[in-house]
């Protein structure tokens, strides 16, 4: 055999093994998509009968959860959301979305509830760290839950506003249940949920199968009062006079362990150092302006965070300013809107004349732009912090670097 022959035969024999390599290989792949088309189908086999378990419910009495119009309920989650959502452990730490503030969620809910239709509003949405959701719209209930048969996957689902009758929270020792129409749908560690959220939970579902959309300033003291933990509680009592009434609480930027926190009562602003041991108070009486502009990380679009940028918030009274830092977007102005509402009138007009103010000064304006390597540090404080994820901190670190 000549050296051209054994060059032909060791090519033949390459050949041959590529060709049996690529025959495998389309084996596995027909193999996989026979595999997950098989899977597919028993997933929605269990998707179908859990749809149809969860109308066909056998008690005959039962009345549809919701039953008011969709202006009404919109009216009502905004409401609920501005005076009973907070406090949490921190903005960032809920896992409920309400609506208005639904904007990052509606970014995935068509990729993940193909159904969806924009038409359609979003009251809540509820999602574990599994990625299990609930979505409450004015027209469905969408599901999102692991099959049980394999957790990797997941069966996506939904029913008629019609059809819901009702969506409980059990709490127990282990596991945390969501169940609807009596059916269980998501079980998730108990130490995942924290209290304050099947709190807030469980008071919006409460309101909304009662129809009771009316929410006074002795629910708001109570509910904040039963969301705090009781060092904070006991702090914040002492802020208290007879008859004065908690009205919001924010923690700010941070959580449990953050320095500072906000609280407004029904007669002030109360600005306490937890690392101090020490309060401003700030009575609305003696309050000649209060404004908030976004602090310097708010131009970076940072609302791609639950919509909330950082923010400074600035009291003006007749001897002295404070500017707040600790607030973001949202809260600072939440707290505006509560000083608004309890302001004296004398307050009004007992301030100094001054220039007038632009329209959107209580608003969000465009602050000075920094230099893109201070900014990078500060968004890298918070990522650390949880506010940003890697993903966002990447993202905005690549446009900033850009600007170099």
């Amino acid at each position: 055999m000549g050296l051209k022959d054994l060059f032909k035969d060791v090519t033949d024999l390459a050949k041959e093994s590529i060709d049996s390599i690529q025959a495998d290989l389309a084996l596995k792949k027909e193999e996989q998509e026979r595999l997950r088309a098989e899977m597919d189908q028993r997933i929605k086999s269990y998707t179908d009968t859990l749809v149809e378990q969860l109308i066909s419910s056998t008690d005959t009495s039962a009345q549809p959860l919701i039953n008011a119009d969709d202006d009404a309920l919109l009216s009502f989650t905004k409401n609920f959301s501005e005076k009973l959502l907070m406090p949490v452990n921190s903005p960032v730490s809920t896992k409920i979305n309400l609506h208005p503030d639904e904007e990052k969620a509606l970014k995935n809910v068509t990729k993940t509830f193909p159904g969806y239709n924009i038409q359609e509003k979003f009251l809540f949405q509820f999602k574990d760290g599994k990625g299990q959701t609930l979505l409450l719209t004015t027209s469905n209930l969408y599901f999102k839950i692991l099959f049980p048969e394999n957790p990797s996957f997941f069966a996506v689902g939904s029913i008629p506003q019609e059809k819901l009758f009702c969506i409980t929270i059990n709490q127990g020792d282990a596991h945390c249940t969501l169940l609807v129409n009596g059916i269980t749908l998501i079980t998730t560690p108990v130490e995942e949920i924290k209290t304050i959220d099947i709190l807030t939970l469980t008071e919006y579902l409460k309101r909304l199968g009662s129809n009771d959309f009316v929410i006074d300033d002795n629910q708001i003291d109570a509910f904040i009062t039963a969301k705090l933990d009781p060092t904070t509680r006991e702090i914040v009592a002492g802020f208290l006079e007879p008859e004065e009434k908690l009205v919001y609480f924010a923690w700010g930027l941070g959580s449990l362990v953050a320095k500072k926190f906000i609280t407004c009562t029904s007669q002030k602003i109360v600005l306490y150092d937890r690392e101090s041991s020490s309060k401003k108070s700030f009575p609305y009486d003696q309050i000649v302006s209060l404004t908030t502009q976004p602090s310097t990380v708010s131009f970076l679009d940072l609302s791609l965070t639950l919509g909330m940028n950082p923010n400074d918030t600035e009291i003006k009274t007749i001897d002295a300013i404070e500017t707040i830092s600790i607030l973001y977007a949202r809260e600072a102005e939440r707290v505006i809107q509560i000083y608004q509402s309890h302001k004296p009138d004398a307050a009004t007009a007992a301030a100094p004349e001054q220039a007038p103010t632009e329209p959107g000064q209580t608003e969000t304006t465009e602050p000075t732009a920094e230099d893109p390597i201070a900014m990078i540090e500060k968004l890298a404080g918070l990522k650390e912090k949880g506010i940003i994820s890697e993903e966002e901190f990447n993202q905005k670190k690549q446009e900033l670097l850009a600007k170099l």
